[in-house]
């Protein structure tokens, strides 16, 4: 790929004009003054399945970033190491816990994503391919990039408008208006959400919230009205004007019709049911659409000519790999000598990572269990220490911390001193962490079903639940979806995505990605151990038991690995229970 003059910092950013994580790089590039080339990616044809753009991001999403010859993916990521190589016009905060405000603020955004992504492909994806395709035409324009039965099921789900049902619809709408109550709250009497600046925490999360008109839900100043003024306040800035394509303003306007909402109706209804009023409307819709969109031949090309390694590595000066600079903000003597909780679950790969985490650094936490098999971290108590509902929470003082690789993070800056560094001082070294995790945390849908189904359903059953006594055991508070799902995980039918063997497929697909490195290498970054090591293993760990076959012949790197790390004490301590609780 030939860059352009301008770009001497050799930037080629993988993007795609719908999505609010690449859209929210743009902005940080923008913010920053860089310059870059582009490299659209067709989310509509399953292009980011595609073998050679996984090699690029394994977890198969925009955006991905190369920088010279190194490759940096997951929207957060890519802009924290940004601001790492470009500390001129700083977007994340120096103050460590400001930074980590911003951090647990990104972390929200990223779990309401969850929610947004599949009422999105319901109601905005589905309408248009299925609008502009027939299912064969969906399915031959996605199996130019991707054979995988895993996305060619994906792709006929969204085609059929069976993503989700109505009543699950309802449930992810109401779970984003409660998300959006958040930011109403956090924003009273504020400008911003951190620190009363500008941050990347207003970057993070604007991109989505403008969005919310795409799925047919309302912002409207009567509920919001502080969102939106906050709104109101970043839409004229430069960064954030920029980012608004020709595209992204035609479906923007289209969504702030009645059509789209009529759209879906219709299509599902069955073809015999619709009348011949509604049978022109689609037709002419569906061609209105593809000229709108400017749909283009479907073409087998390659990604190669934009491959890293083609991107040329001899420019002005080799790409720069700086200091994280998020270790060295000032930190104040208190809240090292302040009582740590931990709260968390026995069995949970997420908290027994923090657990190794405190072991190694020398570190004692008082423990309090949450009952996760039960729904425990989905009722209110909980909730109001993690809105997120997810374990673990390390409160420290009067700080209250969650998401785990922010408090790996959090930990190892507050105590430089004590036990290994767990994530590396340089920049790169620093996004290859996030990176690993950021892995991890793609294949969560895959992961979560199947460890629902084969960890907590026979945890349920030792302890002795029948379906009665388990649904009468719930805190009251626990919302109805959610109570719903542990139910349905007991009766052996948690809800997959396609299925439990599309999802042990796309985890092996992940655990490739893993034996790669690990066969040459000792570690997963550099030739010391790191989080992303503890990280991983509390997850492989827990592979058999989900029935995902990881046998040495198939993986010999990924096996001498787990025997590597669960040599160390902390991981013998911890493993077996004696180093929780």
């Amino acid at each position: 790929m030939k860059l352009s003059p301008e770009n001497s910092d050799r930037l080629v950013l993988y993007d795609n004009f719908g999505s609010p994580c690449a859209r929210r790089v743009r902005i940080t590039l923008l913010e920053k003054g860089l310059a870059w080339d582009t490299q659209v990616i067709d989310l509509s044809r399953l292009e980011q399945r595609r073998p050679d753009y996984l090699r690029i991001n394994p977890n198969g999403f925009v955006p991905a970033l190369a920088h010279g010859a190194r490759v940096v993916f997951e929207s957060n990521v890519i802009t924290e190491y940004l601001d790492d190589l470009f500390p001129q016009i700083p977007l994340y905060p120096s103050d460590p816990w400001q930074l980590a405000q911003v951090k647990m603020w990104q972390a929200a955004e990223a779990a309401m994503a969850k929610d947004y992504r599949t009422l999105m492909y319901q109601r905005l994806m589905g309408p248009m391919v299925r609008l502009t395709r027939t299912l064969p035409e969906a399915l031959a324009a996605a199996r130019r990039y991707t054979e995988s039965p895993a996305d060619l099921a994906w792709e006929e789900r969204v085609w059929r408008l069976e993503v989700l049902s109505p009543e699950e619809e309802a449930q992810h709408e109401e779970r984003l208006y409660r998300w959006l109550d958040r930011i109403e709250r956090a924003l009273e009497g504020r400008e911003y959400l951190v620190g009363g600046l500008f941050s990347q925490a207003e970057i993070s999360l604007y991109p989505r919230i403008a969005m919310y008109r795409f799925v047919g839900l309302s912002v409207g100043e009567a509920r919001y009205p502080n969102v939106s003024r906050w709104l109101a306040r970043l839409a004229p800035r430069a960064s954030f004007a920029k980012t608004h394509t020709g595209e992204y303003k035609r479906v923007s306007r289209l969504a702030g019709t009645p059509v789209l909402p009529w759209i879906r109706r219709v299509l599902r209804k069955p073809e015999a049911e619709r009348t011949r009023g509604e049978r022109i409307g689609i037709k002419f819709l569906g061609g209105a659409l593809r000229t709108v969109l400017k749909e283009r031949p479907v073409a087998a090309g390659t990604l190669a000519q934009h491959r890293l390694i083609h991107v040329p590595s001899d420019g002005p000066t080799p790409p720069r790999n700086p200091p994280a600079r998020c270790f060295t903000g000032p930190l104040t003597p208190e809240p090292r000598q302040a009582e740590m909780t931990l709260y968390g679950a026995t069995f949970s790969p997420c908290t027994q990572r923090i657990a190794l985490i405190l072991a190694e650094k020398g570190l004692k936490a008082q423990w309090c269990e949450i009952d996760i098999a039960r729904m425990e971290h989905k009722a209110k108590s909980f909730l109001s220490l993690n809105p997120n509902g997810e374990v673990p929470v390390l409160v420290h003082g009067e700080r209250v911390i969650y998401e785990n690789l922010l408090i790996a993070e959090y930990v190892d800056a507050l105590f430089p001193d004590r036990g290994p560094k767990l994530l590396p001082r340089d920049a790169f070294g620093a996004a290859e962490v996030r990176m690993w995790l950021a892995l991890e945390a793609g294949t969560h849908k895959e992961f979560r079903p199947l460890w629902y189904l084969h960890l907590v359903r026979p945890e349920l059953q030792r302890r002795g639940f029948d379906r009665t006594s388990l649904a009468a055991g719930l805190p009251q508070d626990v919302h109805p979806a959610h109570r719903q799902w542990i139910l349905d995980t007991f009766d052996g039918h948690p809800r997959f995505d396609t299925s439990a063997e599309l999802a042990r497929l796309l985890i092996h697909g992940k655990l490739e990605r893993l034996e790669e490195r690990l066969r040459s290498d000792p570690f997963l970054v550099g030739d010391r151990i790191s989080y992303a090591d503890f990280a991983w293993f509390t997850r492989a760990a827990q592979l058999e038991a989900m029935g995902v076959e990881a046998d040495r012949e198939r993986y010999p790197g990924l096996s001498r690995w787990r025997e590597r790390v669960a040599q160390r004490p902390s991981v013998r301590a911890v493993m077996s229970g004696h180093g929780l609780g």
